[in-house]
C-alpha cells in the first residue's frame, strides 16, 4: 500500500510499546513500511522476534514488562545506547480488567494503573530528552471509553484511560513550545486478542468483521505523524462504520 506523505518517515527512530500484537504489532509494521527504525517493546520476546522478521533490518527487539521500574530503566538506557536519537514514542501497551466497583478487587484499579498510566509516565520522561532533541512526536493509544455514555462494569479501567489523556494533554501543553507534537488516538472496538477474551467472558457473538482493524488505526498513527508541522492532531477518534449485531 503507498502512503501519501507530507512528512517522510525515512531515516527516522521509533520506539513502540506494546509491540507483540495488535495495535502495536501493527504499528510497528506500517513504520517499518515508511522506512522508520522501528524499536518493538513488550513482554514476549517470541512475538517480538517473529514481528522483527516481518518488518526486516530496521527493526530491533527489547523485551521490557512495562509494569516494572527497573526494567523501564534499562530500556531507555539501552535505547539512548543502541540509537543517535528518538523522533517517534508510541504508547501502545495497557491492561483491562472488568468488574463492578462494588466488588471488584483493588488489585485490579492498581494493576491497571500501573500499566495504563504510571508506565507510559515513566517512559515518557526518560526519553523525553531524547524526543526534545530531535523535535520529535508521541503518539498515545487511548480508548473511545472515555467518550462512553455507560461504563458500568469497566469503571477502573475507563478511570486510568481518562488518566492517561489528562496527563496527555498536560504533557502536550508542555512540550509543544520545544517543537514535539503528541497526539492521543481514540480507536473504537478493534479486532485484537483483547476483544477476543472480553467477547468470551461476557458471552457476546464476537464479530471482527464488524470492528475496527489494528491496520485501521496504525494507519491513522501514521496519518498523525506525517501531517505537516504545522498542524497537529490532538485528538483523533475512530470507530467501526457497522454496528455490532445483537
Amino acid at each position: 500500500m503507498t502512503y501519501w506523505m507530507s512528512r517522510t518517515l525515512e531515516n527516522t527512530t521509533a520506539v513502540v510499546t506494546g509491540a507483540s500484537s495488535g495495535i502495536g504489532r501493527a504499528t510497528a509494521k506500517v513504520l517499518a513500511g515508511a522506512q522508520t527504525r522501528v524499536a518493538l517493546v513488550g513482554r514476549r520476546q517470541s512475538m517480538l522476534e517473529e514481528l522483527a522478521m516481518e518488518c526486516g533490518p530496521l527493526a530491533s527487539v527489547y523485551p521490557c514488562d512495562m509494569t516494572d521500574d527497573a526494567q523501564l530503566t534499562a530500556l531507555a538506557a539501552a535505547i539512548r545506547t543502541d540509537f543517535f536519537g528518538i523522533d517517534i514514542l508510541v504508547h501502545s501497551s495497557g491492561i483491562i480488567k472488568l468488574g463492578k466497583t462494588e466488588i471488584s478487587p483493588v488489585a485490579d484499579l492498581d494493576n491497571q494503573y500501573v500499566a495504563n498510566v504510571r508506565a507510559p509516565y515513566i517512559l515518557t520522561q526518560l526519553l523525553l530528552p531524547l524526543l526534545r532533541e530531535r523535535s520529535g512526536q508521541i503518539v498515545v493509544v487511548n480508548s473511545s471509553i472515555t467518550r462512553a455514555f455507560n461504563t458500568a462494569g469497566r469503571g477502573s479501567y475507563a478511570a486510568s484511560q481518562h488518566a492517561v489523556h489528562a496527563m496527555t494533554n498536560a504533557l502536550r501543553d508542555e512540550v509543544n513550545e520545544h517543537g514535539v507534537r503528541v497526539t492521543s488516538i481514540f480507536p473504537g472496538t478493534t479486532a485484537t486478542q483483547r476483544q477476543i477474551d472480553l467477547h468470551e467472558i461476557s458471552g457476546k457473538r464476537y464479530d471482527p468483521d464488524r470492528m475496527l482493524q489494528p491496520d485501521d488505526v496504525a494507519e491513522a498513527i501514521l496519518f498523525a505523524l506525517t501531517i505537516g508541522r504545522t498542524a497537529e492532531v490532538t485528538d483523533l477518534y475512530l470507530r467501526p462504520m457497522l454496528k455490532p449485531l445483537p
